[in-house]
């Protein structure tokens, strides 16, 4: 049979178990945002590596065109004049290649921190797959602490009873 101060511990340990619960259910619930915000970024460099190769094609592309255009000015004196427009559009294409270049590098950079930053959520997933699971075995315990409880108000209602039975019926 469980003393006053027995049963106060059990309330006063289950009205922890409850604190921790909500401290842990409110972590996993901010890691899951955090992981919603990751995701976003992920799409964004998703995005961002997909136009970047929309414009390495261009590049290609335009750089195909240069080359022909090259090779065009080598066999035609008259149309010196033609090429010299097309080398100054040419120039603007390798400025707009630089750009590109430029572009490329910092878009890499930021695929680079997302990798990282996944890696990061990937290792928070483990960490809260084993909060998870430390919160469902607290659950858990905390289940069975529950119906020991009850077992033991039950039998404390009986043992009462019996005292009583045994006051008026002496």
């Amino acid at each position: 049979m469980l003393t006053e101060e027995q049963i106060k511990r059990l309330v006063s340990a289950n009205d922890s178990l409850q604190a921790q619960i909500s401290d842990v259910n409110m972590i996993l619930s901010q890691r899951e945002e955090e992981l919603e915000i990751l995701r976003a970024e992920l799409a964004k460099a998703t995005d961002l590596r997909s136009k970047l190769d929309g414009k390495m094609a261009e590049i290609e592309s335009m750089e195909d065109k240069l080359g022909q255009k090259q090779m065009q000015a080598k066999g035609a004196e008259e149309r010196e004049l033609e090429l010299k427009q097309e080398l100054n559009e040419s120039t603007k294409l390798q400025v707009k290649y630089d750009e590109l270049v430029q572009q490329y590098a910092y878009l890499q950079t930021q695929y680079e921190d997302v990798r990282t930053q996944l890696a990061e959520v990937n290792q928070r997933n483990a960490q809260l797959r084993e909060v998870a699971g430390k919160i469902g075995e607290l659950e858990s315990r905390f289940e069975n602490m529950t119906m020991e409880r009850d077992d033991l108000r039950e039998k404390l209602k009986v043992l009462e009873a019996q005292k009583y039975l045994k006051e008026v019926n002496p």
